[in-house]
């Protein structure tokens, strides 16, 4: 098992080029970083991506980075995981971050699916992805706009990165950039 890094790194390079074609966003392919949770460097990004959540355990160094990125205004996609063992993961890991707050379950009707595409079904990736229906975790700021959100039994980086692969029919592939690129537009708007 390659852990976190095995869609990378066409999984980014894929969504980043999508965003730069289709929004006005000045972003290009080999724009995304790597950076380590428990480093400042966190502070220089106003967006991150976590892959494999259900592995994580934070020192207590990335529990108060973690903390601080959000309340400071950074936006947190979290995705690929699936299963009850999974998600209690990563609810014990963050709940040591933001031991106040509970994530809530995101509907269609939510903006942050209407950001810039208007997506009309949050389930179209789920028979391709291990563990049933897909649900959409948010943590609230204090605003109460999502602040991180979490994509639970799916796997976009999967259809960002094998887009060229054909492994995936076409739709629930283009949903998943749809989505994404939606989280960054909305992580910049609100």
């Amino acid at each position: 098992d390659m852990g976190w890094s095995h869609n990378y790194p066409y999984s980014e390079q894929h969504i980043t080029q999508l965003i730069s074609e289709a929004t006005s966003v000045d972003v290009n392919s080999m724009s995304y970083r790597i950076v380590e949770l428990g480093s400042d460097d966190v502070f220089d990004y106003p967006f991150a991506y976590l892959s494999e959540p259900g592995e994580l355990a934070l020192t207590p160094g990335e529990v108060e980075n973690l903390s601080q990125y959000v309340n400071r205004g950074g936006f947190l996609l979290i995705d690929d995981f699936d299963g009850p063992n999974q998600l209690a993961t990563m609810r014990d890991q963050f709940r040591r971050a933001f031991p106040d707050q509970e994530f809530v379950s995101l509907t269609i009707d939510h903006p942050i699916f209407h950001a810039f595409f208007d997506l009309e079904d949050l389930n179209v990736m789920a028979p391709y992805v291990p563990g049933g229906n897909s649900a959409y975790l948010g943590l609230l700021n204090e605003q109460g706009d999502v602040s991180v959100i979490a994509c639970y039994n799916n796997d976009l980086a999967n259809f960002w990165d094998w887009i060229d692969e054909a492994r995936y029919p076409l739709r629930p592939s283009t949903e998943a950039f749809r989505m994404g690129i939606n989280f960054v537009i909305y992580s910049m708007t609100h």
